[in-house]
C-alpha cells in the first residue's frame, strides 16, 4: 500500500455537540435532552482531551500569531489527530474547528493553521495578521485563489511567508496564508471563507463533560465487561492484566479487576520507560492493593544499538531484546500451561492494530492468549472512562505526551522528541549523543538525526520527499574508518534476532550482516534476483526481495529483515546472506557462468543476472569458490 493512501477509518467518525450545554457528546442525546450537532471528524478520528500543556502551547501560538488567546482559558479544547508528516491535530472548541496545530520538521517548531471559524472567532479580539479586504471580492468563487492587491483595504504590517490572517470581507470571514507565487512575489492565498459567526459559549467543567456522558460510558463498560466474562467463564487458565502504564492498559485494568479481581498485574521494564512511568505503575498498584509482577527487560539496550544501529519503526530489533524475549521467559516460567492477558491495544492507534480481534492467541509469546476489552473504544472514551472512575492516569499525559512508551521509541513522532527535549533534558541528551555518533560514523547528514530520518529504515513517500527538497542523502554509508574493519573472511559476522515482531503478525529475523565492501550495494541488488523478485531503491540504499516463501529486505549498511513462516524464514536469510556474501568476495572465475545453462549468469565487473532467463534453481552456487565460502562462515556463525 503506498504511503499517499494510508488513511483509515477503523470505526466511528463523529462526535456530537449540546451547544445548550456546550459540551461534546459521545452520543448523539445530552443528558439535558437536548440532541447534539454532529460533528464530522478525520479519519482516524480518534479524537481525545487537550492536556494542560497543550493548552499553553495553543495559548502561545495564538498569541504570537494573532495577539489574542484568552478564549482558550478553563475551556474544553479537543485534538484529532490527523494524516501529515508529523504531528497534525484539528483544534476543536465549542463544536467548532477554528485551526490545525502541526509540527514543522524542518525549524523544529510548532505551526497553526487557521480555519474559517477560528478567522469568524477572532475577527472582533485579534490584534495581528488581520486583513480587511473589499466586498467585491466575494463575487464568484474565492478558495483556493490568490487575494488581489487592489481588493485589499487595510493590510496587517510585516507578513512574512507562511504567516495566517483573518481575512474580513464585508459580512463574511476568511482565513488566509501568505505563499509565494510563481513570479516569485509574496501574495495571500484564500484558504476558506464562512458567513457564520462564531460566538462562545459557557465554560462547562471536567465534571460535567463526564456527567454528560456517564451513560454512554457506562455502556461501553457493561459491553466489555460482558464480553470478558464469557470468554473466562470458558477457561480454566489464569488471568492477568498487562499494564504499560498508559491509559489504554489502565482501562483495560480497571475492566479486567472489575470482572476477575485479584488477577495478577503484569508489568514490563524496559529500562527504557519514562521515570515517571515506572513510578506511577508500582504507587498505582500498591494504592489498589494489586499484585504487581515486574518483568524486567534486558539492561543492554546502548551497547546492543552500537551493534545494530538504532531501532526504527521498520527494525524494532529493541522489541524482541527488551520486551518479548522476558516476557516469554516469564510466561514459561510461572505460566507453564498457559494464561489469558488482558490488553489495552485499540483498533484506532495505528494500522497494523485496525484488525484486532476480541480474543487472540498471542503469535509472539507462546502460552498467551490475549483479551482486547476496550479494541473498539476512541482516545477520549479510554481517558473519560478513567476519569468516571474517580482515577488519574500517569501524568505524562498533562506534558502533552500522547503515547506512553519507551521515551526513545521509534514509532514516536518527531514532536514528542522535541518535547522530551524539554521535559526530560538529561534523557534526550543521551539519545541524541548516540544518534549523532551514528549519523557520524555513517556518512549521514546530521539533519538525519535531527529531523527524524532515523526513525525508519525504509522511509515512507513523504519523507523521501522532504530528503529531495532539502538535499539530504537518505543512504547508510559506512564511514572509511568503519569499512576497513570489514575487509576479509575474519571480519564478517552476522548478529541476529528472531521472533516475532509486536508491530506485524508475521514470524520475522533481523540481522546485521557485516561483509567486505568490495562492490557497491547496487551490484547486490541485481544478484538478489537469483533469490525473488527484487525492488531496488538508490535513494534509500535498500532492496526488497519477494519470493514465494516470503519477503526480504536487505539495506546498504547490512541490515537485513525476514519475514516469512518460521522454518522459511531461516532459510531465506541464510540464502541472502550467501547471495551478499557472493558478490563482495566473488574471485571471477566464472565457474558459476558454466553451470547456468540457460545463460542467466554473467560475471563482468561483479555478479550480473538476467532475471528474464533465470529460473532460481541455484546450479550456479554449485562449484562457486565464494558460495562455498560464504556457505562455511554461515555455518560457522550458525545462521
Amino acid at each position: 500500500m503506498k504511503e499517499s493512501s494510508r488513511t483509515f477509518s477503523p470505526g466511528k467518525s463523529d462526535i456530537f455537540w449540546c451547544h445548550k450545554c456546550n459540551l461534546p457528546l459521545l452520543s448523539e442525546r445530552c443528558i439535558c435532552g437536548s440532541l447534539g450537532e454532529r460533528i464530522r471528524l478525520s479519519p482516524p478520528a480518534d479524537i481525545r482531551l487537550c492536556s494542560s500543556s497543550g493548552r499553553d502551547l495553543l495559548k502561545g501560538l495564538f498569541e504570537k500569531d494573532f495577539g489574542f488567546s484568552d478564549f482558550l482559558e478553563g475551556r474544553i479544547v479537543l485534538l484529532n489527530k490527523i494524516a501529515g508528516i508529523d504531528r497534525r491535530d484539528q483544534v476543536i472548541v465549542d463544536g467548532h474547528h477554528i485551526a490545525t496545530l502541526w509540527f514543522d520538521l524542518t525549524t523544529g517548531s510548532y505551526k497553526l493553521d487557521l480555519e474559517p471559524a477560528g478567522s469568524a472567532l477572532l475577527a472582533a479580539r485579534a490584534k495581528k495578521n488581520v486583513v480587511v479586504c473589499s466586498d467585491s471580492l466575494l463575487r464568484g468563487h474565492i478558495k483556493g485563489k490568490w487575494l488581489p492587491e487592489e481588493k485589499i483595504e487595510m493590510k496587517a504590517d510585516e507578513l512574512a511567508l507562511g504567516d495566517n490572517v483573518i481575512l474580513k470581507i464585508g459580512k463574511f470571514f476568511g482565513a488566509g496564508v501568505v505563499r509565494r507565487k510563481a513570479d516569485g512575489s509574496s501574495a495571500i492565498r484564500i484558504k476558506g471563507v464562512t458567513q457564520k459567526e462564531v460566538a462562545l459559549g459557557e465554560r462547562p467543567t471536567l465534571e460535567d463533560l463526564i456527567e454528560a456522558n456517564e451513560e454512554h460510558l457506562r455502556r461501553l463498560e457493561k459491553v466489555a465487561a460482558r464480553e470478558l466474562e464469557a470468554y473466562l467463564s470458558r477457561t480454566r487458565l489464569p488471568v492477568n492484566a498487562s499494564f504499560s502504564g498508559g491509559k489504554d492498559s489502565l482501562a483495560s485494568l480497571i475492566l479486567c479487576q472489575k470482572v476477575k479481581s485479584g488477577a495478577e498485574v503484569l508489568f514490563i521494564d524496559t529500562h527504557l520507560e519514562f521515570p515517571e512511568t515506572v513510578e506511577y505503575v508500582r504507587s498505582f498498584c500498591s494504592a489498589h492493593h494489586l499484585r504487581l509482577r515486574v518483568i524486567s527487560g534486558e539492561d543492554g539496550f546502548f551497547s546492543q544499538a552500537e551493534s545494530f544501529g538504532p531501532p526504527a519503526k521498520d527494525f524494532r530489533w529493541c522489541c524482541k531484546t527488551n520486551k518479548l524475549g522476558p516476557m516469554t521467559s516469564f510466561i514459561q516460567r510461572h505460566y507453564p500451561k498457559g494464561c489469558v492477558t488482558i490488553e489495552g491495544r485499540r483498533i484506532y492507534e495505528s494500522f497494523n492494530r485496525a484488525t484486532i480481534r476480541a480474543v487472540e492467541r498471542n503469535p509472539y509469546v507462546p502460552g498467551q492468549t490475549t483479551l482486547n476489552p476496550i479494541r473498539n473504544w476512541r482516545a477520549l472514551e479510554v481517558m473519560l472512562y478513567i476519569y468516571w472512575k474517580g482515577l488519574e492516569p500517569n501524568p505524562l499525559y498533562e506534558k502533552d505526551f500522547e503515547r506512553i512508551g519507551c521515551w526513545l521509541c521509534p514509532a514516536s513522532l518527531q514532536s514528542e522528541f522535541a518535547r522530551l527535549a524539554e521535559s526530560h533534558p538529561e534523557l534526550y541528551a543521551r539519545w541524541s549523543s548516540v544518534l549523532h555518533m551514528w549519523a557520524d560514523e555513517n556518512g549521514l547528514d546530521q539533519r538525519y538525526i535531527d529531523w527524524g530520518f532515523w526513525r525508519w529504515q525504509r522511509h515512507p513517500p513523504k519523507m523521501v520527499e522532504l530528503a529531495r527538497a532539502y538535499g539530504i542523502d537518505l543512504r547508510q554509508r559506512l564511514s572509511g574508518a568503519k569499512a576497513r574493519k570489514v575487509t576479509g573472511i575474519r571480519d564478517i559476522d552476522l548478529r541476529v534476532v528472531k521472533g516475532r515482531s509486536p508491530c506485524g503478525l508475521e514470524y520475522s529475523i533481523e540481522a546485521d550482516l557485516s561483509a567486505p565492501q568490495n562492490q557497491p550495494f547496487e551490484a547486490v541488488a541485481g544478484a538478489l534476483k537469483m533469490l525473488g523478485e527484487v525492488s531496488y531503491s538508490e535513494d534509500l540504499g535498500a532492496a526488497v526481495i519477494r519470493t514465494q516463501w516470503g519477503r526480504v529486505t536487505i539495506f546498504a549498511n547490512g541490515h537485513i529483515m525476514v519475514v516469512a513462516p518460521e522454518r522459511a524464514a531461516e532459510d531465506l536469510l541464510r540464502r541472502a546472506s550467501e547471495i551478499v556474501l557472493r558478490v563482495q568476495m566473488c574471485t571471477r572465475c566464472k565457474i558459476c557462468e558454466k553451470n547456468c545453462s540457460r545463460g542467466a549468469i554473467y560475471i563482468g565487473d561483479t555478479i550480473v543476472i538476467d532475471e528474464k532467463k533465470c529460473n532460481r534453481c541455484g546450479k550456479c552456487s554449485q562449484g562457486c569458490i565464494a558460495a562455498d565460502q560464504a556457505s562455511k562462515i554461515l555455518r560457522k556463525l550458525q545462521c
